[in-house]
Order: structure tokens, then C-alpha cells, then sequence
């Protein structure tokens, strides 16, 4: 693997999404729910070559919380008043929105939502048609990928769906979801769930449908049109692979998907069955590295090599590990994400270790503790679960990705492997297609394991920073025993109780003669582990389990 190379492409994925600026007002603590609950959306598209204002007409059928008769939806409006938006300006203007029985619903579109006023029917399905257009903003990329082509890509993440689908744009409102979307024939449209029919229009147009019947969030909600080439790998537990490639990138890129096959099979034997209709992988410009939408994963058109490439597949184990945690398992705030990018990051380290074996696990580790220790650094202060920031993009840095994917190998080596796997398939089988809080997943460990896991989680996901770790060791003869000093250094104020393992070899330096397994519970202590002779070395941490940096006094 090239020395183990950068072990890891999701660092591009954190890059690239760091680099983007979205203005998202507000606390997230703050989000208010619409009182809606939706069961659907029936998302309909016109696209045009002439230009980049869309038509829509979304179907909603939904219930109602309570007896409120007026509810909204997320939808950005347009910037002006011109009713062509002849002047380049973007959003969404709508033009009607009616009952499912025809009849007109009283709206107003105002703060970047669609008020609808309707007759009072409390828990009871209700059915709203709104039919807009406009230019998006952005959510919708309508742009030329690398060769010059035209292409239209959804971009939902965080919360960009608004820009051109009227949704609720929270992760804790899951729906299935259909696309029919009427573009110029030249095009091949790809969306989530299963492909219903491809049907001929006048005008050298074509109407295409998909249907998915998962219920997922709206970040993952897409469409996805350009000129492809569609390889089908295959099919895993009855479930289509495919690879979808610009043309001119095909042949390199069908090289560059085909693991995903593998990946699938692994991720469904470790963790429980896939949710989806079909996974396909589909080259695409994407803001992102690779953005997880469900069963048609969008992954940037610069990461084509055209070999089989350990960061290209790490990659891939990334986004596809995001189909169970994410995706299925969904957070149900944005202050949990690392529930989808921590174990997104892990279980892509894990798929690693499976193809490789563990040197390449260790390399990753190692790799993301660097990333931890420098993001830190920066921000200090900066937790895993983080309710306060005030744009949810700041959301995509190590301690959601690289910190929270430790703070699992730190459960796997706490709880032990057989235990960790349990409670993997537990929390899974629980919240499949559903919404978790860490509190959730918490439970279920503690249930598997019969351990108290308050103090762990508390201080992994709630306290800032990582232990620094200073110690020392010297061999008393008298009393024949090895004499260890810690002492936890770091500056945050906050201790952790840690776990720690020491090696210690005989004097020729190379027999491991006796691991000590101690834990660490005050800022500074000394451990005395009996032991008949003075040891060749010591050292700390022989298996790399804990996020932690040490240091040798002396050395």
C-alpha cells in the first residue's frame, strides 16, 4: 500500500467541506420543529440546457403533531421580486399550492419558508401539492464537471435541500421519497431507491422516476444528471452494485469502484442487513470528497485514478459505511454527528484492518490522532457533541470525524471485540431507518456489555481536549517490583480516567515478559507492578488504544 500512503482519503472529505461556507443562523439548540411529521415527497423536475432556473411541483403527505392549522416548509425564496428572476437572481418562487382534492391552500412564502393554511385535521394524513421555480443557489449544482459537460448534481448536506425542494431540512424528519424528473434525453438521471422506468418526451426530452421506499433525511435526498457510463459490478445479498462514470473517466473509474462489492459484503456481515434498493457509486461534482446520499453515493470527479488505490477504497468504505450510520441510523440533531461521521470514519478503519490487517488499522489511527492533536490545539475548548456553533459546516472537523471514530476503537478495546460487535448489531437492528442520540447508543452498549459506561462517554464526548500522558518507570530491587509514575499534563483542566497498558520486556529487549493493565483516575500516580527482575525496557500503549499523547520522562 505504498507505506500505508496517507492511509486515508476521508481527510479530503473534512478538507474540502472546511473550505465551504454556508451561513447557517442561530444556535442549533434552537431549531423549531414545523409540527409536521412527514410520510412522503413526490418530487417532480423539469431541467433545461437553456437554462438554470428549474420547474418543481413536490406532493407532501404528511400528519400533523397537534391541532395547528397552519404549517410550513423549508424553501429559500427568491432575492427579488422579479417573477423571471430575470436578473440572475436565485430561489425558489412558488406559484400555487393546492389540496389533494384540487381545491387552492392559502399560502405565503416569507424567512425562507412556505406557510400553507389548511382546514384543521389533527393526526390526520394530510396532502399538500406546491408547484415553484427559480435558480438554486446552490443544493443543486447546476454547472460543466472537468471535460466541459453540463451537469446537474444535488448537494444536500447540511441543509441545502431547501434551495430547491420545499422539505422539512432536519435530520430527525425521515420520508421516503420518488424523483420524476423531465431533463433533455442527452442525459442519464440517477436518484435514491429503485429505478421505475425511463419514458420518452417530445422535444428530444426524456422523463425518468426513481422511488425510494426507506425512509431517509433530506441531506440525502438527490438527484444526480450528466452524461454516463453505468458499469453493474454485481449484486450483494440480492442487492445491485453499480458504478456510474462520466464517459471520458469510465474505464479508470470502473477500476477505481469495484471494491465497493467487497466493501458492501463486509459492512453487512459486521453490522446487519442494507437498507436499500441498490448502491450505486457515481462520479459527480460533489463539494465534497464524497457525500453519502442513500443508495447513490456522489464522489468528487478528482479522486479518479484509475488503480486500485488504498485512499480511493478508503474512501469508498466511508461513504458506504454511512448507509447504516447516517443514513439509516440517523442523528436526530446535528450536535450528533459524529454518530454518522465518527462511525463513518471507524468503520472505514475497521474495513481497512479486515483487507490489510492491522498495521493498516494502526497507520489510520495514528494518522487520525495527529488531526486530533492539531485541531485541538486550534480550538481547545472544542467538544464532540457541539450544540453551540453557529454554521453547521463548522460541524465537519476532527472531533466529529477522526476524534469521535476513536472514541469506538476506545469502547471496542473498553467493552472487548465480541461485546463491541453485539452491541454494534444491537444499536443498529434498534434504530434502523429511526433517529439516535448518543444517549441511545450509550444504552444499548451498556446492555451489551453490563458495564456503566456514563463516566466514558462523558468524558469522551462532552470534555474537551485528550490526556497528555508523563511518565516514567524505575525498577526497585529491594522490593522487586517495577515502580511506574504517571501524570496527566494537559492544559484543559479536565482529567480523564484512563486506562492504561504497559509492556515490559526482559533484558534482552526483546521477550515480552509481563503486560500490566492499570487505570489512571487522579492527575498524577504511581503504580507498583511486582515484577522478580530489573526489565530490558518498558513501554506504553503497546496496542494503541487510547487517544492519548505520551511522553517518556527523559527521553
Amino acid at each position: 500500500m505504498k507505506e500505508r500512503k496517507k492511509a486515508v482519503l476521508v481527510a479530503l472529505f473534512v478538507l474540502i467541506a472546511s473550505a465551504v461556507q454556508c451561513q447557517q443562523p442561530g444556535n442549533l439548540a434552537r431549531y423549531t420543529q414545523p409540527g409536521v411529521d412527514v410520510q412522503n415527497y413526490a418530487f417532480a423536475l423539469t431541467l433545461s440546457d437553456s437554462t438554470n432556473q428549474i420547474k418543481g411541483e413536490t406532493t407532501i403527505r404528511f400528519t400533523r403533531t397537534d391541532d395547528r392549522q397552519t404549517v410550513w416548509f423549508d424553501l429559500i425564496s427568491p432575492k427579488s421580486d422579479s417573477a423571471q428572476q430575470s436578473d440572475g437572481s436565485t430561489g425558489m418562487k412558488v406559484r400555487s399550492v393546492s389540496l389533494s382534492d384540487g381545491k387552492a391552500a392559502p399560502f405565503s412564502q416569507r424567512n425562507d419558508r412556505v406557510f400553507i393554511n389548511l382546514p384543521a385535521a389533527p393526526n390526520q394524513p394530510t396532502e399538500v401539492v406546491i408547484r415553484y421555480d427559480g435558480t438554486p443557489a446552490k443544493g443543486l449544482i447546476i454547472s460543466q464537471n472537468k471535460f466541459g459537460e453540463r451537469t446537474f448534481f444535488g448537494d444536500n448536506w447540511p441543509n441545502n435541500a431547501r434551495n430547491y425542494l420545499p422539505v422539512v431540512d432536519h435530520p430527525s424528519d425521515k420520508a421516503t421519497c420518488s424523483f420524476s424528473v423531465n431533463a433533455p434525453a442527452t442525459y442519464r438521471v440517477i436518484a435514491n431507491g429503485k429505478l421505475l422506468n425511463e419514458s420518452p418526451l417530445p422535444n428530444g426530452r426524456k422523463l425518468t422516476r426513481w422511488q425510494e421506499s426507506t425512509p431517509i433525511p433530506t441531506k440525502v435526498m438527490v438527484i444526480g444528471a450528466a452524461r454516463f457510463a453505468v458499469e453493474e459490478v454485481g449484486s450483494v445479498s440480492g442487492v445491485p452494485v453499480q458504478s456510474w462514470l462520466y464517459p471520458n473517466d469510465s474505464q479508470k473509474g470502473f477500476i477505481d469502484y469495484r471494491p465497493a462489492k467487497e466493501i458492501l459484503q463486509y459492512f453487512i456481515d459486521k453490522i446487519g442487513p442494507y437498507s436499500y434498493e441498490k448502491l450505486a457509486n457515481v462520479e459527480s461534482t460533489t463539494i465534497f470528497g464524497g457525500m453519502e446520499n442513500a443508495s447513490c453515493i456522489f464522489y468528487n470527479e478528482k479522486v479518479i485514478v484509475g488503480h486500485k488505490d488504498s485512499d480511493v477504497e478508503a474512501l469508498l468504505a466511508h461513504e458506504i459505511a454511512h448507509q447504516w450510520f447516517g443514513n439509516s441510523a440517523t442523528e436526530s440533531d446535528w450536535s450528533q454527528l459524529w454518530l454518522s461521521e465518527g462511525f463513518a470514519t471507524y468503520f472505514s478503519a475497521l474495513y481497512l484492518e479486515h483487507a490489510y490487517g492491522k498495521d493498516t488499522l494502526n497507520a489510520v489511527l495514528n494518522q487520525n490522532k495527529g488531526q486530533i492533536f492539531r485541531y485541538s490545539a486550534l480550538k481547545p475548548k472544542g467538544t464532540i457533541v457541539d450544540s453551540t456553533t453557529t454554521n453547521l459546516m463548522d460541524l465537519l472537523n476532527p472531533n466529529s470525524y477522526q476524534k469521535g471514530g476513536w472514541v469506538l476503537h476506545m469502547l471496542r478495546n473498553e467493552v472487548g471485540d465480541d461485546v463491541f460487535w453485539k452491541g454494534i448489531k444491537t444499536y443498529y437492528a434498534t434504530y434502523r431507518n429511526r433517529n439516535a442520540q448518543s444517549s441511545d447508543f450509550q444504552a444499548v452498549m451498556e446492555t451489551a456489555s453490563g458495564k456503566k459506561l456514563g463516566q466514558f462517554f462523558q468524558q469522551w464526548l462532552y470534555q474537551p481536549g485528550y490526556p497528555e500522558i508523563v511518565w516514567g518507570s524505575s525498577y526497585d530491587a529491594a522490593k522487586k517490583a517495577l515502580v511506574i509514575d504517571v501524570r496527566q499534563a494537559q492544559r484543559t483542566g479536565a482529567f480523564f480516567v484512563v486506562p492504561l497498558t504497559f509492556s515490559i520486556r526482559g533484558s534482552n529487549g526483546k521477550e515480552i515478559t509481563r503486560t500490566a493493565r492499570l487505570t489512571m483516575t487522579e492527575q498524577t500516580q504511581t503504580f507498583t507492578v511486582p515484577l522478580a527482575t530489573k526489565p530490558g525496557s518498558v513501554a506504553i500503549d503497546p496496542d494503541n488504544t487510547v487517544l492519548m499523547r505520551s511522553t517518556e520522562m527523559g527521553k
